[in-house]
C-alpha cells in the first residue's frame, strides 16, 4: 500500500509537471501564432485557425512533455528544499532513494502514458495539422510531399517502377529484370499492372523487351500478359508519410515491406525504437534534474532548479538530435541511436549521485574528532 508521504511527493511532481507542461506550451503557441498570423485569411479562416492549433497543442504537448517532467522533478525537490520540507524529510529518517524513488516511478508511468496517448491520439492531431497547414493555408510544407506514391522498388532481381496507383492496381508501370553482374537482361512496359485472385499479375498494354548487355534482341506485344511475381498488392502499396506520424505497428509492418523491396528502413527502425526511447528520456533526465538538486551546499532553489532543467533539455534535443541523424544514415544500428541518450543521461544521473555522495562522506572525515 502506497504511504501517505510517497503519495504527498507523488502529487506535488504530478501537480507541478502538469503546471509546467501547460505553461511551456502555452508560451509555444502564443509565438507560433504571433508568426503565422500574415498567412490567416480567406473564407472559415477562423474556424482553420482553431482547428489547427487544437491539433498544434496535442502534438507540442507530447513533444515538449518529456522536458517538463525532468523540469517538473527537479523544481519540486527545490520547492521542497526552500520550504523546509526537504530537511523535515530528513528528520525523520527518510533516505533521499525514497524521494527519488517516488519522483521517478511517477515519471515513468507518465511516461507509458504518453506511449499510449501518442498512438490514440497524438498521430492523428499530427497529421492533420500538417494538412491543415498545406491545404487551407498554403504554407509551404513537407505533407504533400510525403503523400507522393513510392515509385522505386527493387525485389531479387527486379526491379518496379510504379508511376501512379488506382485502387490495387498500377498504371505507368516498367519493370526490369537484370543478371547476376546487374546488366539489363528484360524490360516490360505496360499501360497498367492488376493483381491477379489467386496469386500473380496481369499486364495491359505490354512490351516485352529483351537484351543481351546493351544490345536488345527482342520486342514482343501484348495485350495481357500474366506474371508471377513474389510481392502482394499490400507488399507494393508503400505507405508513404512521415515514420513520426505512423502508428508502432505500421512502422513494424513498413519495415518489413521496404526491406523485401529493397528500400532502406533505416528512419523507420530508428522511430521504431525512438517511439519508446523519446518519451521515457525523462525518467534519466528526472534522476539528474533531482541530484542536482539535492547537492549539497547548492545555492538558490526554484530559479536555480529551472535553469538547470532547461540546460538537460537543451542536452536531450542535441543528444537526440546527434544521435538520430548517426541512426538513419546508417553510421549507428538505430535501436544503439535510440537509446543512447537516454544512457548518456542514466550515466550522468548516476554519476551526480555518487560524486555526491562522496563529497559528503569526506566532509564527515573531517568533521569527526580526532581520538586523544
Amino acid at each position: 500500500m502506497i504511504s501517505t508521504l510517497t503519495r504527498y511527493l507523488a502529487l506535488s511532481y504530478v501537480r507541478t509537471a502538469i503546471a509546467t507542461l501547460v505553461g511551456v506550451v502555452a508560451v509555444v503557441l502564443v509565438v507560433d501564432l504571433a508568426d503565422r498570423a500574415y498567412s490567416f485569411r480567406g473564407e472559415g479562416w477562423l474556424l482553420n485557425v482553431l482547428q489547427l492549433y487544437a491539433n498544434l497543442s496535442v502534438d507540442l504537448a507530447y513533444q515538449v512533455a518529456p522536458s517538463a517532467l525532468l523540469l517538473a522533478a527537479g523544481i519540486t525537490v527545490s520547492a521542497m528544499r526552500q520550504n523546509g520540507e526537504l530537511t523535515a524529510f530528513h528528520a525523520l529518517g527518510n533516505a533521499p532513494a525514497r524521494l527519488i524513488g517516488a519522483i521517478l516511478v511517477t515519471c515513468a508511468i507518465g511516461c507509458a502514458g504518453l506511449v499510449a496517448l501518442n498512438e490514440a491520439v497524438v498521430l492523428e492531431a499530427a497529421r492533420k495539422a500538417e494538412e491543415i497547414k498545406a491545404t487551407r493555408f498554403r504554407r509551404s510544407g513537407d505533407f504533400r510531399a510525403y503523400l507522393e506514391q513510392q515509385h522505386w522498388f527493387r525485389s531479387g532481381d527486379r526491379l518496379y517502377n510504379l508511376r501512379g496507383v488506382d485502387g490495387e492496381a498500377f498504371t505507368d508501370v516498367t519493370l526490369y529484370r537484370v543478371d547476376e553482374d546487374f546488366s539489363l537482361a528484360e524490360r516490360i512496359d505496360a499501360r497498367r499492372m492488376v493483381p491477379v485472385e489467386g496469386g500473380g499479375w496481369r499486364l495491359e498494354g505490354a512490351t516485352v523487351s529483351s537484351f543481351d548487355g546493351a544490345r536488345r534482341t527482342g520486342r514482343a506485344l501484348h495485350d495481357t500478359l500474366l506474371v508471377e511475381l513474389p510481392e502482394s498488392p499490400d507488399e507494393l502499396h508503400v505507405r508513404t508519410g512521415k515514420p513520426r506520424q505512423m502508428g508502432l505497428f505500421a512502422l513494424w509492418e513498413q519495415i518489413g515491406v521496404r526491406e523485401k523491396l529493397g528500400l532502406s528502413s533505416l528512419e523507420y527502425r530508428h522511430e521504431l525504437h525512438n517511439r519508446i526511447a523519446y518519451p521515457f528520456a525523462a525518467v534519466p533526465g528526472a534522476l539528474l534534474a533531482i541530484r542536482l538538486a539535492l547537492r549539497r551546499n547548492r545555492k538558490g532553489h526554484l530559479a536555480t532548479a529551472l535553469a538547470e532543467g532547461i540546460l538537460i533539455s537543451l542536452v536531450v534535443f542535441t543528444l537526440l538530435t546527434v544521435f538520430r541523424a548517426l541512426g538513419i544514415s546508417g553510421q549507428l544500428p538505430p535501436i544503439l541511436a535510440a537509446w543512447l541518450p537516454a544512457s548518456i543521461l542514466l550515466a550522468a544521473g548516476l554519476g551526480a549521485g555518487a560524486l555526491d555522495e562522496w563529497k559528503g562522506a569526506g566532509n564527515r572525515v573531517k568533521a569527526a574528532p580526532s581520538a586523544v
